[in-house]
């Protein structure tokens, strides 16, 4: 690996250590903030805590901004009751938590506000029905009693980082991993001096229903003609294969995407591959889930997505819905996620050239002499 890929990494690995469910975002959204601020780059929070840095460099033109964006959150639990003892609580799932989480023991940490992580464990709910639904509700044990005041955030004991050979492990690639891979790009994208006109988007509660994106879509804050990249870690589909280079997703699994949002990806991948012919990248409709692509669409901007492929997709070591699965970290490789940060790099500096995509050059001028063959004739 070279500077930009070690310093890519690190990011990764400094984002793994601030663990982060939905609504809960904090020590993620402080190390984003950390790692914007030295950059010199108008950055803002907005009104529900979504991070938004906008970086206008060289000569750009008169060619809508790019947008890329990523969320900061993970399927987690959160503590809302005390329970029956000194050291039980009582939790509920927040976002697609695989079922075996809540149907038999699983190791925990909880998260005090004040900081620190207390081993708990989270235990099949067994008490009486609950209004809002026992099917996603936990007991939350502590290893030892503790004074906590609900709401308090709670994730699975797993591993913070682990880089494993070509393999990254972690508690949270989903969505870590995009928010990396955008601090990293820009990173390089400002030390260049290059030509770009990028936003870089770090949104929150995710998990629950692209909510985060949904009232920054909403609300415009991104000019309208903006096109918008989500970067995510997508699960591993039939056609995906991980070590084949992050994947330029044409869809998800509510919505198909832009084409002219996606002819600038088609473009920077021409480009690196025209310096680098052995780079790798994927194309696919990557059906396992909704991704904030759609939140955008939804509200008009043209966009589209790029994933890493995704082993153990939130946590499930099987499935999601299997309640007979297992809990184990995330992992994708580190190829995959390098490339990843090298194509977006080079988006942010191929919005003009999406004209000029391989299938656009190709097909939008019919030669003379077909065009002279086929005219004029009526019967064939």
């Amino acid at each position: 690996m070279d500077e930009r890929d070690e310093r890519a990494v690190e990011i990764l690995r400094e984002l793994g250590a601030r663990p982060a469910a939905p609504f809960f975002e904090g020590p993620v959204a402080e190390y984003v903030m950390e790692v914007l601020a030295p950059l010199g780059v108008d950055t803002q929070r907005d009104s529900y805590g979504n991070i938004v840095a906008h970086y206008r460099g060289g000569p750009v033109g008169s060619e809508p901004p790019i947008a890329f964006v990523a969320h900061m959150d993970h399927p987690g639990f959160e503590i809302f009751s005390v329970g029956g003892s000194e050291r039980e609580f009582v939790g509920r799932a927040l976002g697609g938590v695989p079922v075996a989480s809540l149907r038999k023991p699983t190791p925990a940490l909880v998260l005090p506000r004040h900081g620190g992580r207390l081993p708990a464990t989270l235990q099949p709910w067994q008490g009486p029905p609950p209004e809002e639904g026992p099917e996603r509700r936990v007991r939350v044990v502590l290893k030892s009693a503790a004074a906590l005041s609900p709401p308090v955030s709670v994730v699975f004991d797993l591993p913070d980082f682990a880089l494993d050979g070509d393999t990254i492990r972690m508690r949270a690639l989903d969505d870590l991993a995009g928010c990396a891979s955008i601090l990293a790009a820009l990173e390089s994208i400002v030390s260049e001096g290059a030509g770009a006109d990028m936003y870089a988007v770090f949104t929150r509660a995710e998990e629950g229903g692209l909510f985060g994106a949904r009232l920054m879509a909403e609300a415009g804050t991104l000019p309208g003609e903006t096109l918008v990249v989500s970067l995510e870690s997508s699960p591993v589909i039939p056609g995906v294969a991980q070590g084949d280079g992050p994947v330029i997703r044409t869809g998800d699994a509510a919505y198909t995407f832009d084409a002219d949002a996606e002819q600038v990806l088609i473009a920077a991948r021409q480009s690196i591959r025209e310096r680098d012919p052995e780079f790798k990248c994927q194309r696919q409709l990557m059906s396992g889930g909704a991704c904030e692509a759609t939140a955008f669409a939804v509200f008009g901007y043209r966009a589209t997505g790029l994933a890493f492929p995704l082993g153990n997709h939130h946590n499930a070591t099987t499935s999601i819905p299997d309640p007979d699965g297992g809990v184990d970290a995330e992992y994708i490789k580190l190829a995959d996620f390098l490339g990843g940060v090298r194509l977006i790099v080079e988006a942010a500096k191929s919005v003009g050239r999406r004209a000029e995509s391989p299938t656009r050059k190709r097909l939008g001028r019919v030669p003379d002499e077909i065009r002279h063959r086929l005219e004029g004739i009526s019967e064939v």
